[in-house]
């Protein structure tokens, strides 16, 4: 990878980062809005509030997971550039194609399989939880 490219892919991260971290986290709306009641009157809005309380608290978890991989990404390309773009485990370069949308990754699609199991590929049919 050239100084260039690293250049260029600083830059990405920094601005993914920046756009992540003006964004904010999610607000997570409380369940009661007046301190002498608990929880919401009516059923179906208690249901929607607390779906809305989990959303909001996964989406800002996975800000934080990103905005950390960013953190990291930025560590590696200022304490080992020659590094940089390199797969943790095969240690074979990454496509220049895959780190234009994911500059924070860390492997190489193979590899990032072998770690990270495919959803739902355990289950085949119906009886295999019999």
């Amino acid at each position: 990878m050239t100084p260039k490219q690293r250049a260029t892919l600083k830059n990405t991260l920094e601005r993914l980062r920046a756009e992540l971290v003006r964004a904010g986290p999610a607000k997570i709306q409380p369940n009661r809005t007046d301190a002498a009641t608990t929880g919401v009157a009516d059923e179906d809005a208690q249901a929607l509030s607390e779906m809305l309380q989990v959303l909001a608290s996964q989406r800002n978890k996975g800000q934080a997971e990103l905005v950390a991989r960013i953190d990291r990404a930025l560590a590696k390309l200022a304490s080992a550039p020659e590094d940089f773009g390199l797969c943790e485990d095969c240690e074979e370069e990454i496509a220049p194609g895959r780190l234009a949308v994911m500059p924070y990754a860390t492997r190489c699609p193979a590899c990032q399989a072998k770690t990270e199991p495919r959803l739902g590929a355990g289950r085949r049919k119906l009886t295999d939880y019999r």
